[in-house]
This record gives C-alpha cells, sequence and structure tokens, in this order.
C-alpha cells in the first residue's frame, strides 16, 4: 500500500507536463529559424558549386573551340534556333521547361554531363499559363557572351547605348569582373540568355530575387572561374518581382532601373558601353 502510494507522488501532475511541453515548444521555436538558415546556406553552396562546373564546363569549350565562346542566345530575334548555344530550352515553354533532353544539346553539356548542375536547389519552379512546373534549369548566360550576328536586331533595344560582345575570351576585359552564367528568378527566365542593359537605366531579365532563392541573394560565376554570392543593396530591387508579375509579361517586361545599385553593380559586370 505505501508502494502504491509512493508511486503515485512520483507521476507527473498536468501542470508539469504542460510546462515541459511548453518548453519543447519554445526550443523548437527557438531552434527552426537556426535550422532554416543551415538549410539556406547549404543550398547556396550548393549553388555555387553547380556555377562553379558550369564555369569550367565554359572555359574547356572555349578552350577546344579556338578561344571562341559558346553563345548565349538559344533562339535569335527572327525565332530561328542558334545551334551554338550553351544550352536550349525555353523555360516559358511548358514543352521544354521540364525537358531535361534540351539541356543534353546544348554545347556545354559534352564538358560536364550532368543535368543537375543546371538547377539551383532552391528553385521553386515556374509557373506558365497557371500550371506550376518544375524546370530543369536555373541559370542563365549573361548576353554578351559570345558572338552576336551584326544583321540580327540587338538584344537590348532599349538601351540609350550599345554593349560589347565577347567573341573569343580575349575579347572580355577584366574576366574576374565579368559573369558569364547567373541565378535567374523564376518569374523572368525563359531562354538561356541574361539580358541587362548596359547602360543601368532598365532592368529587362532579373537575378534571382526571393527569400527561398538564397536569402535575398545572387550567385554568379564569372570569366576566370571563380563564383560569388552577392546580397542585394538597394531596396528597389525587392519590389521587382511584384513589378514583373504584374506586367504579366514573363522575360519580356522593360522595369524602370535607373539609379538603382543593384542594376548598376550588374551592369558593370555584364560588360561595357560602346
Amino acid at each position: 500500500m505505501n508502494l502504491g502510494r509512493l508511486d503515485r507522488r512520483r507521476a507527473f501532475t498536468l501542470l508539469e507536463l504542460l510546462a515541459v511541453i511548453a518548453t519543447i515548444a519554445v526550443l523548437a521555436a527557438l531552434l527552426l529559424p537556426v535550422l532554416s538558415r543551415a538549410k539556406a546556406k547549404a543550398q547556396r553552396m550548393s549553388c555555387v558549386g553547380n556555377l562553379r562546373q558550369l564555369i569550367y564546363a565554359w572555359a574547356m569549350y572555349t578552350e577546344e573551340n579556338n578561344s571562341y565562346l559558346a553563345e548565349s542566345y538559344s533562339t535569335n530575334s527572327l525565332g530561328q534556333v542558334n545551334s551554338n548555344s550553351w544550352v536550349q530550352g525555353n523555360m516559358m515553354v511548358a514543352s521544354e521547361a521540364t525537358n531535361a533532353a534540351l539541356i543534353q544539346e546544348g554545347k556545354l553539356y559534352a564538358f560536364s554531363q550532368n543535368t543537375a548542375i543546371y538547377h539551383c536547389p532552391a528553385d521553386q519552379g515556374v509557373t506558365v499559363r497557371g500550371q506550376h512546373l518544375a524546370s530543369v534549369r536555373s541559370y542563365s548566360m549573361n548576353c554578351y557572351m559570345g558572338a552576336h550576328d551584326p544583321k540580327l536586331p540587338s538584344p537590348t533595344p532599349f538601351a540609350s547605348s550599345p554593349g560589347m560582345f565577347f567573341t573569343k575570351d580575349s575579347d572580355i576585359p577584366q574576366p574576374s569582373g565579368r559573369f558569364v552564367v547567373l541565378d535567374e528568378d523564376e518569374s523572368s527566365i525563359n531562354d538561356g540568355c541574361f539580358t541587362t542593359d548596359p547602360t543601368a537605366f532598365n532592368w529587362y531579365d532579373l537575378p534571382a530575387i526571393s527569400d527561398h532563392r538564397h536569402n535575398y541573394s545572387l550567385t554568379l560565376a564569372f570569366a576566370d572561374g571563380h563564383a560569388e554570392v552577392w546580397r542585394y543593396l538597394d531596396p528597389y530591387t525587392f519590389g521587382l518581382v511584384a513589378e514583373k508579375a504584374s506586367a504579366g509579361d514573363n522575360g519580356g517586361a522593360v522595369l524602370d532601373g535607373a539609379n538603382d545599385l543593384d542594376l548598376r553593380r550588374l551592369a558593370s559586370a555584364a560588360t561595357l558601353v560602346k
């Protein structure tokens, strides 16, 4: 009988049980942001690793093709397919957005035969005509990399001054400061060509700008082979994705970016004004 009474005294009371549950809840609330940051950091480093592999493939292609660069655009302004493009496929065409075989048709694939490195682990996919798709590519190439037919319209007709195109690796001034590939935003990505206004007055294509894409930071790989993570500096930049969505024109809306610090930084890393 005495043992029975002793056992009951050692049992948890309802108040003690609630206190334990509350403590666990507080600890979980403290740990979740830490785990979330750790996950974001791991995804960012994986993304940087992907870009490093792509830039190595780009460099190997250049070396084996007499210093000529793989071209950035998969389809020209007349709608013709460019067989010299670094990658094929438009992420705003439903049948192409999920087709990894188009990546294999690009000029860089032979030098790093892994379609997974074309996709950022934080990329949540694209929306095409109301349909959400798990797109196979997250990265695009600087539009000034590779030859551009001067007989065709400029890819940046809205710019007040044209930019320099780099046909061979020897054409690239300061390779350590000239980006080749970057992480493009889901609201903007279409073909494999990332278009930047060299005069930094307008945004056209948008780099990845969102909380889930590396906590509002951008990954880029440069012509000398290194990769970087850039954090955004201008408050205006954070509203660009909403503006792009309201424009209802994926990959084609021109957004005013005059005096935007991030656009100026990106434009100066893309090319030089002629």
